[in-house]
């Protein structure tokens, strides 16, 4: 076998190799909905809501589409999504707001193993997300969700969530997707942590929620959560809310959620044209 030969036999063999890792893997949704009934195709599940949709609906109902594939182990990520972390060819979208990229830009986010429960009894949670857009002052709720801010301050007093890139922008329901160690959908974090949807039940996902992403399958959140933009976020309490966001925060998830996909006319492309990062998580008590 040639030089050649042999490069692409191992690079055939990595690819193979990647695409069997993937399918080990279920991505992690932001979404699920209601299925009132299915036709199963490549690429994902047709969800039919209504005799005759409109454009909003068929939106939402392509976005469900790429969750519900996701809980089978397909990747989330459109075919034209840029290069995950990792590969040759560099990412060539320009970096939103006139930022520039962290320096860990496309690096894995390094291992971390599932934390003991470090949250202070009494003590007021809150984070500080500095974004390539602005910065988004966040109130957790320790109390109404103790576990899933406890693993959200672990991580990112750990720097798990600095760099991480904002890589879904799900406009159909307004939501921005992040906190992905390797920046696309189908990263998992090792471990899993129980829902606590209280918050959901309570007052549903207005502009500035902070909630986490799953499976789509009970108790499956790990490190990715999401930010609601707008009030096109209707979808059943099935995702833990763990955080809100103030009037200038919300402004901020405003200015990311204008960002165009990469293919505007295809909802089932939700990649930002520019990219987005978290530059940094600071967590503060009071």
């Amino acid at each position: 076998m040639s030089g050649k030969d042999a490069k692409r036999e191992l690079r055939r063999q990595k690819e193979a190799a990647r695409v069997a890792a993937r399918r080990t893997q279920p991505p992690q949704s932001i979404f699920t909905g209601h299925v009132i009934g299915s036709l199963c195709g490549i690429g994902g599940v047709l969800i039919v809501i209504s005799a005759r949709p409109d454009a909003d609906e068929l939106a939402a109902a392509a976005a469900a589409s790429e969750l519900a594939a996701a809980s089978e182990g397909a990747s989330e990520l459109p075919t034209d999504a840029p290069t995950p972390a990792g590969s040759e060819a560099p990412d060539e979208r320009p970096v939103a707001c006139g930022a520039e990229a962290p320096a860990n830009a496309g690096q894995p986010a390094p291992p971390v193993t599932e934390p003991e429960q470090m949250l202070e009894e009494g003590a007021d949670y809150r984070a500080v997300i500095e974004t390539s857009c602005g910065r988004l002052a966040v109130d957790l709720l320790e109390d109404e969700a103790p576990q899933t801010v406890n693993n959200f301050v672990a991580l990112a007093e750990q720097g798990f969530f600095d760099g991480r890139e904002i890589f879904r922008n799900a406009t159909s329901i307004g939501a921005l997707q992040t906190g992905s160690g390797t920046d696309d959908a189908s990263f998992d974090l090792g471990y899993t942590i129980p829902d606590e949807l209280a918050a959901a039940e309570a007052d549903g996902y207005p502009p500035g929620t902070l909630a986490m992403a799953n499976t789509g399958q009970p108790d499956s959140g790990g490190s990715q959560f999401f930010f609601v933009y707008n009030d096109r976020f209707q979808l059943d309490p099935t995702y833990a809310v763990f955080g809100r966001t103030n009037a200038r925060g919300v402004a901020v998830l405003e200015q990311i959620g204008a960002i165009p996909t990469q293919a505007p006319d295809d909802p089932g492309n939700e990649v930002p044209s520019e990219r987005v990062f978290i530059e940094s998580v600071e967590i503060r008590t009071g």
